[in-house]
């Protein structure tokens, strides 16, 4: 039998109202809240691609790292309160944005490659020369 957590129903609730604003949220490595921006993932035949949303946050804020098998963007957007006004409304998401992905060994993330445009951040992990289909010549002998 299952024991019924309140805690973790309100967390999933949170996480399904965040993706429909355009974020999900989620858990840093020392347990404080971050934001987990959306993300796009297709694979072809040089590799895999990833395009992440980071809408507001400039390209100096963005840190990728590619560490074992998994690949980590992380990116701060810090609230800027200023002296003097008062803010009626505040929905724009603000904070630790993380999102890691394992990559199967056939990936080579020592060759990843990263550009930022129009806050939208696009990362190609190339396939590993070895498990690249390759031609074989076949030598006829005479």
């Amino acid at each position: 039998m299952m024991r019924w957590d309140p805690f973790k129903e309100i967390e999933e609730l949170q996480e399904r109202l965040g993706r429909g604003m355009g974020f999900g949220l989620g858990r840093g490595a020392r347990g404080e809240q971050t934001l987990a921006p959306l993300v796009d993932v297709w694979e072809d035949e040089e590799g895999l691609h990833f395009a992440v949303y980071l809408p507001g946050i400039e390209p100096d804020q963005v840190e990728v790292t590619a560490e074992e098998e998994t690949l980590t963007v992380k990116a701060e957007r810090p609230f800027e309160k200023q002296e003097g006004v008062a803010y009626h409304r505040v929905e724009g998401p603000y904070g630790t944005f993380v999102r890691s992905f394992s990559i199967p060994s056939v990936y080579d993330l020592g060759k990843v490659q990263a550009k930022f445009k129009n806050g939208v951040l696009y990362l190609t992990v190339p396939r590993a020369e070895e498990t690249k289909p390759r031609k074989i010549q076949v030598e006829v002998e005479s």
